[in-house]
């Protein structure tokens, strides 16, 4: 009897388990979460930031965004700009691995903190790298919808994984990780919202 108990709870863990694996069999991680803090936000702003991060993660752990991650092109080559030296594939790894600079256990979660503030500018949000907090700027996020704000969460939650970009606009630097990544979740979040 105790070895049939042990067997069905071996099942049951086994199977509500979801694994993601590359094209090599090589496991990667553990299905991926979020653990965001919210500070300095109002009932309707929480919202708007859970249901960002749960696109963020019906996202995440789809194929067509490890797909698109893997197929990404620049100058010719299946690259990102910025991306540390590293190919497609370990730059999907980094992301289902969740392990940020300042958190480097690869617990395959975003976890961070995300602050309002008010400004008359036209930054939409910021971070140090000293610091797990991300400062979103309430002149958009109090209009953007939970897409948009999924594409700027993503982003710097990029620059917690220790992905940059440059600091002035040009035409390369939507390649980067932040920029990339953050448009993908864009794209696909639509998708995904209009698939149901």
């Amino acid at each position: 009897m105790l070895e049939w108990s042990f067997f069905c709870c071996l099942f049951f863990v086994v199977t509500s388990c979801s694994i993601l694996v590359d094209h090599n069999q090589k496991v990667l991680a553990p299905m991926w979460n979020h653990n965001i803090q919210m500070l300095n936000m109002d009932e309707l702003q929480k919202v708007k930031i859970r249901t960002a991060a749960n696109l963020i993660k019906s996202v995440v752990t789809s194929e067509e965004f490890k797909k698109q991650i893997l197929n990404h092109t620049y100058n010719g080559q299946k690259a990102f700009k910025d991306n540390k030296g590293l190919s497609n594939l370990e730059i999907y790894t980094i992301i289902q691995e969740g392990a940020e600079t300042l958190s480097p256990e690869k617990n395959s979660t975003m976890d961070v903190e995300i602050e309002l503030f008010h400004e008359k500018t036209t930054t939409i949000g910021y971070t140090y790298p000293h610091t797990g907090r991300v400062w979103m700027n309430t002149k958009y996020f109090d209009r953007y919808t939970p897409i948009l704000v999924a594409d700027n969460l993503m982003h710097e939650w990029m620059h917690k994984l220790g992905f940059e970009h440059e600091f002035k606009w040009s035409r390369h630097r939507e390649h980067s990780v932040p920029y990339a990544v953050g448009y993908l979740i864009k794209k696909l979040s639509k998708q995904h919202l209009h698939s149901k």
